[in-house]
């Protein structure tokens, strides 16, 4: 609804800038024919429409044009981060509709383990400390290969791969929280597999213990065994070199950022939109505001955000 506010004020804009542009050209034509007959008031008059379209046109080219290049300025991106252990991954291929049916988590618990695989400089950027005040880069899981496409259709459990289970493992801990679809992506790709099927994606969900995954009214995502959702207050800057779909942002993320956000100073809803979206690395607006306008309501709602009478947003803790 807001996307189609926004077109709308666009398309005022331009009628305006339309009417400007007329005006501009009626008192030019005016003014030389008020010369050529030596009318004052017609030169006066002239003069006047000049004036006012130049204005209305300089308003709406400025609204047009710069507007938004002016929020991309004042919340630019973050600077590149220091390079990290590892290679950044290529793009994944977005996988097909996770199929729904059941899956079978390992039988044996697996929440230890899987904070002991994690890399001690995975743990280190989780401390406080290392949150604040502009959060940390997302880091991102290996991506040589493990094995061939073979290995996602095993029938039986005995004969599945060791290897699917350590690289879910893996990759949990280095990107989560982790959109279920990603994941799967993740994991597949390093199997050889780009578009993984329904039979494959099942399997590589087998292998995710049951009590890492969250379903939320904005999608499905598996978190690591050490970050507690209801109390998380992090959130990871998306650098130059990762391509991170705003969708496969958890909900708790968003408004991380968001209040880190609104820490500065009160912003409106529009700032408010353009700062987030700079942190994960967008500079457009589209379906992503409709989900930054979901997690903002979740802000307020939550007592971490408090909207003022004119409309400005302001950071609760």
């Amino acid at each position: 609804m807001r996307a189609v506010r926004q077109w709308m004020g666009k398309l005022g804009w331009l009628v305006a800038l339309l009417v400007g542009l007329f005006c501009v050209l009626m008192g030019v034509v005016g003014y030389f024919s008020g010369i050529g007959n030596s009318d004052t008031f017609e030169i006066t008059l002239a003069v006047g429409f000049f004036v006012f379209g130049t204005g209305i046109a300089g308003t709406a080219i400025w609204q047009l044009a710069v507007g938004d290049r002016r929020k991309r300025r004042v919340y630019g991106p973050h600077p590149a981060p220091s390079p990290r252990p590892q290679d950044a991954p290529a793009p994944v291929t977005p996988a097909r509709p996770i199929p729904h049916a059941p899956y079978t988590p390992p039988p044996a618990p697996l929440a230890a383990e899987t904070v002991a695989q994690t890399p001690d400089w995975v743990r280190q950027t989780r401390s406080a400390q290392h949150w604040l005040p502009s959060g940390i880069p997302y880091a991102s899981a290996p991506t040589g290969i493990l094995g061939a496409p073979a290995d996602l259709d095993r029938d039986s459990a005995a004969t599945i791969p060791v290897r699917i289970r350590e690289a879910v493992r893996e990759t949990i801990a280095i990107e989560g929280p982790i959109e279920r679809a990603v994941l799967v992506a993740r994991v597949a790709q390093r199997f050889g597999v780009r578009a993984p099927s329904d039979k494959q994606q099942i399997r590589v969900l087998g292998e995710v213990p049951e009590n890492l995954m969250r379903a939320t009214s904005l999608g499905v995502f598996a978190w690591p065994s050490d970050l507690d959702p209801g109390t998380w207050r992090g959130f990871r800057f998306t650098p130059p070199t990762v391509a991170r779909p705003i969708e496969t942002i958890c909900a708790e993320e968003i408004v991380n950022a968001i209040t880190q956000v609104a820490q500065r100073d009160r912003h409106s809803f529009d700032d408010i939109v353009w700062a987030t979206l700079t942190q994960f690395g967008h500079d457009r607006t589209g379906a992503a505001e409709d989900r930054i306008e979901a997690c903002l309501t979740q802000a307020v709602r939550r007592g971490r955000l408090a909207r003022d009478p004119d409309g400005r947003y302001r950071a609760l803790g």
